[in-house]
């Protein structure tokens, strides 16, 4: 099953690359949906307090989208991933990394 990628803002370039190593992306509009949880958000910030802001919190995921129905109960914590001076090989292997090294329920 393929994991899916938030993008906090539109990068075409990076989703279609992203798209290309098998992960399906979807943008911040969809994050109001309720259903299937979202595997990793990637964001951009200079802002050095916003990594512990987000990953305060190593709760399942909330950020959901699609059939509500389905249950993210089991589903491990959104990996909040600042992308911020990253290029796309670099992201992608950095997005790998920790998809890898995350708990499995």
């Amino acid at each position: 099953m393929p994991k899916t990628i938030m993008l906090a803002t539109p990068c075409a370039r990076l989703a279609d690359e992203l798209t290309a190593q098998g992960f399906r992306i979807v943008d911040s509009t969809c994050h109001s949906r309720p259903g299937q949880a979202v595997d990793a958000y990637l964001y951009t910030s200079y802002r050095p307090g916003t990594e512990a802001l987000l990953s305060t919190h190593p709760e399942p995921a909330d950020i959901s989208i699609g059939n509500y129905h389905e249950p993210i109960a089991d589903h491990p914590a959104t990996i909040m991933l600042n992308i911020t001076g990253l290029n796309s090989g670099q992201v992608i292997d950095t997005l790998r990394h920790r998809l890898a090294c995350r708990p499995r329920l």
